[in-house]
């Protein structure tokens, strides 16, 4: 194998971006990340519907606003649920992406990084074959056009494209854009692009002190960043390079995970670099799960269009390779337990055996199939009750009596052969449908490029090397302000504003609320907790909004007395719905903590900002859906920037 130098990369890089686009990979690994993914996605759209009185209730709880986005989300899980198991595969991840449109972009003030990202993610999605393994869709187009001594295939085989224009989209243009804004950043440039985000208490929900307090190290790791993101949308083509960079990203992603409090978008990020681990891994890691030997006999009438489907869905479920199906005519004469029944009954009903000798007939069989298939283990639970048990018992007689009706041959022949098509011309000579699928992802790759591109040329590190009235700066601007909706809204492609000068340079303050009780006692609303340090309430869209639309005004860059007290409420109004409170009168207590400005690197800085007290900052009165506060002269000078 060639050596990996500098003066091979750009051949190498060459070769493996043809390759990409003419490669067929199995599709296991596209599987997995459709069931990861689609989990991923079911925590977050959880976590917006617990608070979505919060973030999209005009009034919480009083006025929803033009849209109740309750049903939505009744919905929306449903639909996740469906893509996570593969059926009706295509039609759910059209409503996916629409309501993701919906949704995501509806948050205004709660939007955060993940949310376009999960846009541009549920768009490609439309036009990848996730559903080709573990999937009841593939399973039913077996079980349709299989018959006795002929078993339909699906066809695993896809392009490799499929897998990487996830990556491209999803990490490598992320990067790209955010180079453009941390090489206009002091907080960057000056190796502090780790340090600082992890040292103030509310951007954190863990304190990592240990690591922050070596000055070299993590000054390291701000600038390898910035080299990460630089390189990677150029490197990642490169085969030989993908697991290294997998690895790596991974890994940044495990610690954003731990430390702040955004762990949907480390997830789903970390879901996203897998799609780079090569074929051969995915085998491997699929053996591994494999029984080496089976423990169930599934005995099957061989001649049956039934039983055989049966089968077929047996095997397309047995992840573990724990079932061995053996056609009972086979194994008759060779099991002394079958010799008392009479021949019909044997050929008639299904029956089983585990390793212990133990036989099982009829519904029983399958009750402990689904012991043995280990995943759906509660479901054999469920079918052991009582009245489900007398319920499914009457649903399999009634079922088993009943004829299949077996495919036409040619119908099924036709269907296998379907892979074989894809080399026929169509529509035009020379263009079969791989030639378009080909075409159609270089065309996605470049329209997604070419977006990012406007957005990157808008920002300060271009437009303070370019003269304003360059006419190509101005065509560009033009391009850029008509297509931002679109391009935004429906392919999630925007600017990538993540941790840089403007949200922690001039934090100066954070707040917390406690509640007073009948007794005069205080509980504390999980917003900010005693540390400073996010709470229970504080997650994702909600840290965005408290933390940066609150607490800080990026715009003004001080606290913002209108922001603070407006955006309060919803919290504190939800609070009280979590504790069943209902009096009329009602007061909160609020606190703040004043945290130093770092511009440069400080031993033990984050201990020290724990550390620091807090002081009263006012009232928060209640009565009869009244609002007020009262803000001490501490407050005063908050709001006035007095330090």
């Amino acid at each position: 194998m060639a050596e990996l130098t500098m003066s091979t990369l750009p051949e190498k890089l060459k070769d493996d971006w043809k390759s990409v686009f003419n490669k067929k990979v199995d599709a296991l690994g596209l599987a997995v990340f459709r069931i990861l993914y689609a989990v991923v996605l079911f925590c977050e759209i959880s976590q917006l519907y617990k608070f979505r009185h919060i973030i999209y209730d005009k009034n919480p709880f009083s006025n929803t606003g033009e849209i109740d986005v309750t049903f939505i989300f009744f919905i929306w899980f449903l639909i996740l649920g469906l893509i996570m198991i593969g059926l009706f595969t295509r039609i759910s991840l059209i409503l996916n992406y629409l309501f993701g449109v919906i949704i995501f972009s509806s948050a205004n003030y709660y939007e955060y990084h993940i949310f376009y990202i999960y846009v541009t993610v549920n768009f490609l999605l439309l036009f990848i074959p996730v559903s080709r393994v573990f999937s009841i869709d593939s399973l039913i187009k077996k079980i349709k056009y299989s018959e006795i001594g002929h078993e339909y295939k699906t066809d695993r085989m896809i392009l490799e494209i499929n897998y990487l224009i996830l990556v491209f989209a999803g990490i490598a243009l992320v990067y790209f854009d955010s180079i453009f804004l941390k090489l206009s950043s002091p907080m960057w440039l000056d190796g502090l692009g780790m340090w600082l985000p992890s040292s103030l208490p509310m951007a954190v929900w863990n304190d990592t002190s240990v690591i922050l307090n070596q000055e070299f190290l993590i000054k390291f790791l701000g600038y390898f960043v910035i080299v990460f993101e630089c390189v990677f949308i150029f490197l990642f083509w490169i085969k030989r390079l993908r697991v290294p960079l997998m690895i790596i990203g991974i890994l940044f992603h495990i610690g954003i995970l731990f430390i702040y409090p955004i762990p949907w978008f480390a997830l789903t990020v970390i879901a996203l670099y897998l799609l780079m681990l090569p074929e051969k891994y995915w085998k491997k890691i699929s053996n591994l799960f494999k029984s080496k030997s089976y423990s169930f006999q599934f005995l099957y009438d061989l001649e049956s269009p039934l039983h055989n489907k049966i089968v077929i869905a047996i095997k397309h479920m047995d992840l573990f390779s724990k079932i061995n199906c053996l056609p009972i005519q086979q194994i008759t004469s060779k099991q002394s337990s079958l010799k008392d029944i009479p021949e019909k009954e044997v050929l008639m009903k299904i029956h089983g055996v585990n390793n212990s000798g133990k036989y099982y007939i009829g519904y029983n069989t399958y009750v402990q199939l689904f012991f043995h298939l280990i995943y759906t283990f509660p479901i054999a639970l469920l079918m052991i009750l009582p009245g489900i048990s007398f319920l499914c018992k009457k649903l399999y007689n009634l079922i088993s009596g009943r004829k299949i009706k077996s495919v036409n041959i040619s119908e099924s022949k036709a269907a296998s052969n379907f892979s074989k098509q894809q080399k026929t011309s169509l529509f035009l000579k020379g263009w079969s449908e791989e030639n378009i699928t080909i075409f159609f992802w270089k065309m996605i790759l470049i329209v997604l490029f070419f977006f990012q591109c406007l957005v990157i040329w808008t920002t300060p590190f271009i437009q303070s090397r370019i003269s304003k009235t360059n006419p190509i700066n101005q065509i560009e601007h033009i391009l850029y302000y008509k297509t931002k909706f679109f391009a935004k809204k429906y392919l999630g492609v925007m600017r990538h504003t993540v941790f840089l000068n403007d949200h922690f340079y001039n934090y100066t303050h954070i707040y917390k609320v406690t509640f007073l009780n009948e007794k005069n006692e205080e509980i504390l609303v999980p917003l900010i907790d005693n540390n400073g340090m996010p709470a229970k309430y504080i997650s994702g869209p909600t840290w965005r909004y408290y933390a940066f639309g609150i607490s800080y005004s990026m715009l003004e860059f001080q606290t913002n007395q209108t922001n603070l007290e407006t955006g309060l409420i919803p919290f504190l109004i939800y609070f009280l719905d979590q504790k069943k409170i209902r009096e009329n009168k009602l007061t909160f207590k609020l606190y703040v903590k004043d945290i130093d400005k770092p511009h440069k690197w400080k031993k033990d800085f984050l201990r020290e900002q724990i550390k620091k007290r807090w002081q009263e900052a006012g009232l928060c009165k209640m009565e009869n859906g009244q609002v007020n506060y009262h803000w001490n002269k501490k407050m005063d000078s908050v709001f006035n920037n007095i330090r």
